[in-house]
This record gives C-alpha cells, sequence and structure tokens, in this order.
C-alpha cells in the first residue's frame, strides 16, 4: 500500500470550515494583511488561522469576526469543540490547544 499525507493546507481547511459552520461566526479575522497583501509575503494565516502540528497533536490559535448578538462564550466554546471533533475525525492526530481569539464583532444593518 502507499503513504497518505495530510498536508497543513489540508488540516488548515478542516479548522477553518470547522469554524465557519458555527452558529454566530461571521467570518474568519484575517488583519492587515487581507487589505496590504505584500505584507504577508509568506502567505501563512491568510485565513485568520495559525496552527501548530507537533507529536501527531494540532494546536491552533483561530482568529475570527463574531456577528452581532450572539453570546461570546458559547461562540467559542463550540468553536473549540467543532474543530476538534472534525480534526479527530478527518485526521490520524489529536487536538491540544485551541484558543479562539475574537477580534471584531460584525452588526447587521
Amino acid at each position: 500500500m502507499g503513504k497518505v499525507v495530510i498536508t497543513d493546507d489540508a488540516i488548515e481547511s478542516i479548522i477553518l470550515n470547522a469554524t465557519l459552520s458555527v452558529e454566530g461566526v461571521a467570518d474568519t479575522w484575517r488583519g492587515i494583511e487581507e487589505y496590504i497583501p505584500y505584507l504577508n509575503k509568506d502567505k501563512k494565516h491568510t485565513h485568520g488561522i495559525d496552527f501548530v502540528l507537533q507529536d501527531d497533536i494540532v494546536s491552533a490559535n483561530v482568529f475570527i469576526v463574531a456577528k452581532y448578538d450572539f453570546n461570546l462564550k458559547k461562540v467559542g466554546e463550540d468553536i473549540q469543540a467543532n474543530i476538534k471533533s472534525q480534526v479527530e475525525s478527518m485526521t490520524p492526530f489529536k487536538v491540544g490547544t485551541i484558543n479562539v481569539i475574537i477580534e471584531d464583532i460584525a452588526y447587521e444593518s
């Protein structure tokens, strides 16, 4: 049999989709690099996700824009639970620390 390789982009995509599927998340926060791309020359963290895979354990910082009028603590906990569930069911890796940083609130008009 051959070898299966899971790329960093695939892990980032799993984390991104797990985050965006949580009710109360408007988007991920990309920071100033979204508006001034030349500041992000290495093209890392373009989706507001910063993760490390070490010893088969994924740890991540997830930067989000939350929707107005949602319980922010619950949104953060739901993101953590969803990332853990998705990463561990789709990959052979375990999940370590997931930090959710709420960078902004999206107000609907």
